[in-house]
């Protein structure tokens, strides 16, 4: 078995620390060397790279200069700061790089993932009603319909700047959150609401949706959190369900805005045999049917974190997609799902490179 290396892409060296240096830790029986590295410290002149290397005999990561490895895991994460603007054209860069093979290339943002994935048939009926937000008179039209809505940027994850928006005959509110803390603030003028949100749109870029009530018996929000990955023979595996619970009062279940995990088979047994019949057989579709439609649209994955809301009437929606998924909520509530979820990047790495020797084409 050939020896290879596969390089841990961040935008920050520290970033998933905890993650990156379990996966190294399991790397020597598959005889893969673990490097990682933030896209700013790539030298284009003499394509090397300062970084960090994984020793096996410390078991740290030490300070080290390689060459660009032959195989990346992509965990950047994007956001308004100077190092995810200037890491963002350097990732594309080496994307196209023919002598590198990324484990998935990512999805772009919710507004082209939304646009593409509507046009298919089977997925459009469990998507959310979405318009790209170009002036405040949209959110006024649809307040208009439903007296609520969703406002959410069309970039980032785990719930940062996803503001929830109600109208009475007094007045808007908006909620919102900052990490676990919820915020409010209203408008007693449509003028005062519509100079907020003209400032707003200047800084972001924004979808809209229906604020749909996802609230368990009790009043608490959730989500049902899907986790697919690919298996070591490159085949679309689902590895666990789990189930995020917001605090009362909250429109959010991410764990970052205060979510308690919990297993999916303790949330589902409040529900009636028939309502998870039909619940089990909304996910089948979406698990089988999703995957490959999104990989025939934008190129190969390795894994994906599909957030599934689940209303009252029994509606099931698709909330959103991530190919970047975090593992904390099996990780709290699954412990012994621990070895797979932090062996998997690398088996699937050793299936690369099994179909790159034999010559056969990767899904690009």
């Amino acid at each position: 078995m050939e020896r290879i290396t596969l390089g841990f892409l961040v935008v920050h060296l520290t970033h998933e620390n905890g993650y990156a240096t379990e996966i190294a830790k399991r790397s020597a029986s598959y005889n893969i060397d673990c490097v990682r590295f933030e896209p700013t410290s790539i030298d284009p002149s003499e394509l090397s790279i300062t970084g960090e290397r994984f020793d096996l005999s410390s078991q740290t990561w030490v300070p080290d200069t390689f060459t660009i490895p032959t195989f990346i895991y992509d965990r950047c994460f994007y956001n308004q700061s100077n190092a995810s603007r200037k890491s963002k054209p350097i990732v594309e860069w080496l994307k196209k790089n023919p002598a590198t093979t990324f484990l998935g290339f990512g999805l772009p943002d919710k507004w082209k993932v939304i646009s593409t994935i509507r046009k298919d048939k089977l997925i459009r009926s469990y998507l959310p009603d979405t318009e790209l937000i170009e002036t405040p008179i949209q959110i006024l039209k649809r307040l208009k319909v439903d007296s609520s809505c969703l406002l959410k940027p069309i970039t980032g994850s785990r719930g940062v700047g996803i503001i929830a928006i109600q109208q009475t005959p007094q007045e808007i509110t908006l909620t919102y959150h900052k990490g676990p803390d919820k915020k409010t603030r209203s408008f007693d003028s449509i003028k005062l609401f519509i100079d907020w949100c003209e400032r707003l749109l200047k800084q972001h870029t924004y979808l809209l949706q229906p604020l749909l009530p996802l609230v368990d018996n009790q009043g608490y929000p959730f989500d049902i959190r899907i986790l697919l990955q690919k298996d070591a023979n490159g085949q679309w595996s689902l590895v666990e369900k789990g189930v995020r619970k917001g605090y009362q009062g909250s429109f959010l279940s991410n764990l970052t805005s205060g979510g308690d995990p919990m297993t999916y088979e303790q949330w589902s047994q409040q529900l009636t045999l028939k309502q998870k019949f039909l619940l089990e057989d909304e996910l089948t579709t979406i698990v089988s049917h999703l995957p490959s439609l999104l990989e025939e649209k934008f190129g190969r994955l390795f894994e994906l974190g599909i957030d599934i809301g689940y209303a009252k009437n029994g509606s099931t929606w698709i909330l959103d997609l991530n190919s970047k998924p975090g593992r904390k909520t099996f990780i709290e509530t699954k412990p012994k799902l621990k070895q797979t979820l932090y062996e998997s990047p690398l088996a699937y790495c050793r299936y690369l490179v099994t179909i790159k020797n034999k010559g056969a084409a990767i899904i690009d």
